[in-house]
């Protein structure tokens, strides 16, 4: 080990002043010679100089570092750098390449390769490097070429989990075989209702401010996804409430719209699925490149917990904004702009879906029939409507 570190030290970048900034090889060849006990230990170029497997040797690859980085304000964290091979960017963008992103909880960014593995005492230390075989990686990636994982028959139907739940009771039209396969760019409208599975929990400070200790968890608990084409437009195809065997400490009904029960096999006349059935039909959709439109979808795509591209998202909370001004609710643009009244009792996600579907018809016939500068002006009227009622549909 001793030999490795004198080795790793040796190999070390320096910068334009001669200081070390890095000692760490994207590249490792380890060779065992005949009559040597101790292994000799080279560097390559992962990029430019693969080298080719022989007898005694093995050749080892950078594929992750992880990094402890030092916050005083938002307190310190562990930080992943990973490289994404090939195969998920040929997949998802259809383009041949690899690359090194950060994961830090939900953010997910891309970062060169000398950020990877520059470190400064101060506020980045490592903590761990994995390296991995580069001839089982191409073992890896051949297998990774999967053209299409979930099939479309996942849309169609599948029973509820529910055993009050009967066929006639549910209220969405599956697809059927003339819909399907989905086309690529269709629209559909989305929206998802969550419970709370435990309340927020903090702790007084010695300057009387509150301090999070552990903060409230979502869970999806209602996923609608309607169309967006056809003579069912409007229709869902997906209303999918989702069991859990957690305790819900709150079922925020009057935002939700789920009521106790809902969510229990036993009990509930909904159509109840498990959490993975769900992620199967997302993911069905994102893999189709289907452009979702809804509102705050933001938010709602990081609860559920599943990354879609950014030219498959419409949200109509940022189609009718202003820059740096307030988000404007989905019920007050549905009265404003459309005439209707939405979420009279409760939020209805078959309803909200629905209608930030026909807010993007809207938005598409003011940009379509006028300039960039009156579209301005229908959003200053807007939003001097909004300040004159305090932001609240009138009765």
């Amino acid at each position: 080990m001793l030999k490795f570190l004198t080795f790793l030290y040796s190999q070390a970048m320096k910068d334009s002043n001669g200081q070390i900034s890095s000692f760490i090889p994207f590249g490792l060849k380890i060779q065992l010679d005949s009559g040597n006990d101790s292994p000799t230990i080279s560097t390559f170029d992962v990029k430019e100089n693969q080298p080719e497997f022989a007898e005694n040797c093995a050749c080892y690859q950078l594929y992750s570092v992880v990094s402890h980085i030092k916050d005083e304000v938002d307190g310190n964290t562990l930080v992943a750098a990973i490289h994404v091979s090939e195969s998920y960017h040929e997949r998802k963008e259809g383009t041949r390449k690899a690359g090194w992103y950060i994961f830090n909880d939900f953010a997910i960014t891309p970062v060169s390769e000398y950020e990877v593995i520059d470190f400064t005492p101060e506020w980045k230390i490592p903590c761990c490097f994995i390296y991995t075989r580069c001839d089982l990686i191409q073992k890896h990636e051949e297998l990774m070429r999967i053209e299409q994982k979930i099939h479309s028959q996942i849309l169609i139907s599948e029973a509820s989990l529910a055993q009050r739940q009967t066929r006639f009771s549910r209220q969405f039209t599956p697809l059927n075989s003339s819909e399907l396969p989905l086309t690529e760019g269709n629209f559909v409208g989305i929206d998802a209702e969550f419970v709370t599975l435990n309340q927020e929990e903090s702790e007084m400070r010695s300057d009387g401010t509150l301090s999070t200790v552990k903060p409230s968890q979502l869970c999806a608990a209602r996923i609608t996804v309607v169309r967006g084409w056809g003579t069912l437009f409007g229709v869902p195809f997906i209303d999918d409430y989702i069991s859990t065997s957690e305790q819900v400490v709150d079922y925020l009904t009057k935002f939700s719209g789920i009521k106790p029960g809902d969510l229990d096999a036993n009990m509930s006349s909904k159509h109840l699925t498990t959490l993975k059935t769900t992620y199967q039909k997302l993911l069905h959709l994102v893999d189709s490149k289907i452009v979702f439109v809804g509102h705050g979808l933001k938010k709602d795509f990081r609860v559920i917990n599943i990354v879609v591209p950014r030219d498959q998202i419409i949200d109509t909370a940022e189609l009718f904004r202003l820059p740096n001004q307030r988000y404007i609710s989905l019920k007050f643009l549905a009265w404003h702009f459309l005439n209707i009244k939405i979420q009279s009792d409760s939020h209805d996600s078959t309803e909200d879906a629905h209608t930030a579907l026909k807010l993007f018809l809207h938005y598409q016939q003011i940009v379509h029939g006028s300039s960039e500068e009156q579209f301005e002006k229908e959003l200053g009227i807007l939003y001097d409507t909004g300040r004159q009622l305090n932001w609240q549909v009138p009765d």
